[in-house]
């Protein structure tokens, strides 16, 4: 089997329809000369999805067309000398293709991409991950609504996210609020972007100590890894991070040293920002060796968060999967992930990702 061509289809973020994620979408399409195509959705952005498509059309189309689509780890790797040596290539550019691959190769086995990858289990529990709001009351009714929908876990992405960390204490009185909402029995984290300092950190991690929350997530720039080592040995609450620190092929180099140097507590992957699925389970892997979890967060975009979903059934250190508390992340697919009443997420069982693409709604969109 060869790959005969990529193609990307874009749909601007002002044509798709109410309810939507709200920026560009790029659809890529990895054709073989046996009939079978694989699959995902690209990072668009909020008015680059033109930019996507052509990047992919001219960095990563040439690197993948006649080749073997089950030689994932050779294209892979072809990607990384490419980016050595051709310039910078942006975080979410290639790992969308990788996807595209693996659904091939799943498709061309009749299996399922979770049962292709190895199984480990074949469902998940999900947290509902909040947007921001100004009022600590709105993330209580949201967390509230969440767990109503059968969210056992809820992580509130708090008024620093937005705000920077002048909001920090505005960020303890959100999470203070969500915990006297839905009660001790429901699992909290929280994740402000990068918003804080050392200090600010240190502090918020103690009040959230108080409220017994699972982690703090991405509280620090990822370049302060000498503020991150402070931080984790200082708190007792886990420090999770590396969502964002090493573009694409190199991420989990970049995590490498923040595990050996005891930076985070667990560890941060996507199949969008740590090139593909070949990459998510390279972060994983190392992850697992040092005895830490590996927590996928969320893409924004359905189709990436089917592969994050099938990638989480095949590895044995990820505990959740992330999704959009609100569900405005789920337009694009027929049957994107969704939660059951117990609160899991479960994968699908058809070969590849197991699920179709809404191509009337997105064909209705473009006009």
């Amino acid at each position: 089997m060869k790959v005969t061509d990529v193609q990307c289809v874009v749909l601007p973020r002002e044509k798709a329809p109410p309810g939507a994620i709200g920026m560009d979408l790029v659809i890529v399409r990895v054709l073989t000369d046996e009939g079978i195509e694989g699959n995902c959705f690209a990072w668009g952005g909020n008015d680059h999805g033109g930019a996507t498509a052509q990047l992919i059309d001219t960095v990563v189309k040439p690197q993948v067309v006649g080749e073997d689509p089950h030689d994932t780890e050779k294209i892979w790797q072809k990607m990384r000398i490419r980016d050595r040596f051709g310039g910078h290539i942006p975080r979410y550019l290639y790992g969308p293709v990788d996807v595209a691959l693996w659904d091939i190769c799943a498709k061309a086995a009749n299996l399922p991409l979770y049962k292709y990858l190895g199984a480990h289990a074949d469902k998940i529990p999900a947290y509902a991950s909040s947007g921001y709001f100004p009022n600590p009351e709105q993330y209580a009714e949201d967390a509230l609504k969440a767990k109503e929908r059968g969210y056992t876990a809820y992580k509130l992405h708090p008024p620093s996210m937005i705000e920077r960390g002048s909001a920090a204490a505005k960020d303890v009185k959100a999470c203070q609020a969500v915990r006297r909402a839905v009660g001790d029995d429901m699992v909290l984290m929280s994740d402000p972007v990068a918003a804080y300092n050392l200090q600010q950190a240190t502090w918020v991690g103690r009040e959230l100590e108080k409220l017994s929350f699972l982690w703090l997530e991405e509280p620090l720039w990822d370049q302060h890894i000498e503020a991150y080592v402070e931080l984790a040995r200082t708190l007792d609450i886990a420090i999770c991070g590396t969502e964002w620190g090493g573009d694409g092929l190199s991420g989990f180099a970049t995590t490498a040293e923040y595990i050996v140097r005891h930076a985070v507590d667990i560890v941060r992957s996507d199949v969008s920002w740590k090139g593909g699925i070949t990459g998510l389970k390279k972060t994983a892997a190392l992850a697992e060796a040092f005895g830490l979890q590996c927590e996928i967060h969320m893409t924004l975009y359905s189709m990436l968060d089917l592969a994050n979903l099938h990638v989480a059934c095949a590895i044995p250190n990820c505990q959740y999967l992330e999704l959009c508390a609100g569900g405005g992340c789920s337009f694009g697919l027929l049957e994107p992930p969704r939660i059951d009443r117990e609160g899991y997420v479960h994968a699908p069982q058809r070969p590849g990702l197991g699920v179709e693409i809404d191509w009337k709604t997105i064909n209705a969109c473009l006009g």
